[in-house]
């Protein structure tokens, strides 16, 4: 699910437009402002309290991941794109382009176990151009998903989630955002694979997809891993709303190869990989590292928001 800077800029829109109180409006004091300070400096000023934990839910994220840097198990530790990337190589389920750019100073290129050939991306560009056949109907939905603020808005609106109110499953969606963002655009640079109208012309995509390489698929991993989290919050994992979560970021994925923007490998490399992502984070903490404390506590958070959900 590839996020431009559009989206990250623009995040914001989805809580409280304070904006329209002044809140963030700039204030233009004269040069006569400075006499309105009392006439001696205070010898002594009370230690503040805490700052509001609620602060901007986007940069929060960092903490988290940093923590999916550097408190989880990876094969290689301290470089889940390393990590990642490895497995990639040593699955048989999803295709696995030739590495473009491996990365520098780490492991050998593993031998792929399902690595593309000229005849299978043959069969992945077929299977766009049949994709294609739905742009009429998806047109809209794809449009509104291409930006930051339209896809989330899908997640929020099957939860009714207000991000004001249910803060703690709002910041999970962005946890999740993120933690997909570094993975994919780590994977990408090392793959590099050209996009299906760049290997076949005749896609003539809907929209233009992001000055970024194709596989894996951002949409797809950043979907299915803001579903995911969003699944372990639920109580019932396997519940009507998990299952609604699955299809939507299922649909979310697709629809960007029925926009012509990605291959369906790249797709199945996203939810691929955002399975590895969800296992790394809920796996249980041992041999002295402390695991995903902050994002499971999140998520225990995020649950009490969402408890009578079916």
């Amino acid at each position: 699910m590839s996020m431009s800077m559009s989206m990250s800029m623009s995040l914001n829109n989805l809580n409280l437009n304070l904006g329209a109180m002044g809140y963030s409006a700039p204030r233009y004091n004269t040069e006569d402002f400075p006499k309105l300070n009392p006439p001696n400096t205070p010898a002594n000023i009370a230690l503040p309290t805490s700052y509001s934990p609620d602060w901007d839910p986007e940069l929060r994220t960092w903490a988290f991941i940093r923590e999916f840097i550097v408190n989880i198990a990876w094969a290689t530790a301290r470089d889940p794109i390393i990590s990642i990337y490895t497995d990639l190589h040593n699955q048989a389920q999803v295709f696995v382009p030739f590495a473009q750019n491996p990365p520098p100073g780490g492991p050998a290129p593993p031998a792929a176990g399902k690595p593309l050939q000229p005849a299978d991306l043959a069969q992945q560009v077929i299977a766009v151009l049949d994709a294609s056949i739905d742009r009429a109907d998806r047109a809209l939905e794809i449009l509104d998903q291409a930006t930051g603020p339209g896809a989330l808005h899908y997640w929020t609106g099957l939860l009714r989630i207000d991000p004001s109110k249910d803060k703690s499953t709002f910041l999970l969606m962005m946890v999740a955002l993120k933690i997909g963002e570094f993975v994919a655009m780590g994977l990408k640079d090392i793959y590099r694979m050209r996009r299906p109208a760049q290997v076949y012309p005749w896609i003539m995509p809907l929209i233009d997809g992001p000055d970024t390489p194709s596989y894996p698929s951002s949409h797809s991993l950043q979907a299915h891993l803001i579903s995911g989290a969003l699944v372990l919050a639920l109580a019932a994992n396997n519940g009507q709303t998990a299952n609604a979560l699955r299809s939507l970021s299922d649909r979310v994925a697709y629809n960007r190869e029925v926009a012509g923007v990605h291959y369906g490998m790249d797709s199945a490399a996203g939810a691929y990989v955002a399975n590895l992502c969800l296992n790394g984070l809920t796996a249980a903490a041992g041999g002295g590292v402390p695991g995903a404390v902050l994002f499971q506590a999140l998520v225990v958070a995020a649950t009490a928001e969402l408890q009578n959900l079916p």
